[in-house]
């Protein structure tokens, strides 16, 4: 089940795929299924969970988006999978992988910083 406070652009990417994360949108299997597409019936439904059920039991576009979202309902999902972020993992560093950081000059790094920020703002 798919819950929770969700962004409007992971919903969009749910549907056309992230090409920068690797995962696939919809298009190379449906064919004119794209962003306006996408757009549309999110606004519409809110969220890929209720799209989908929507499309299970009733017509929810023209027919090759209605098949898309019958016929494909598990890519959406796996989609919404990889795309989401995961708040559940138990994450560990041990302190030896940290490492001290000399901080002797950061006054002189920051003052050096500020004088140069002055100059480009005359």
């Amino acid at each position: 089940m798919l819950v929770g406070p969700i962004l409007p652009s992971l919903l969009i990417r749910c549907i056309v795929g992230d090409e920068a994360d690797g995962v696939p949108g919809i298009q190379h299997l449906v064919p004119g299924f794209g962003m306006k597409t996408a757009l549309k019936l999110l606004k519409k439904h809110g969220s890929i969970e209720n799209l989908l059920n929507a499309a299970a039991t009733r017509t929810v576009g023209k027919p090759y988006v209605q098949d898309a979202l019958t016929k494909h309902a598990s890519h959406f999902r796996r989609n919404y999978e990889l795309l989401s972020l995961r708040r559940d993992a138990n994450i560990r560093l041990q302190e030896d992988w940290l490492h001290k950081r000399c901080m002797d000059n950061d006054l002189e790094t920051i003052s050096n910083f500020l004088d140069l920020l002055e100059g480009t703002q005359r």
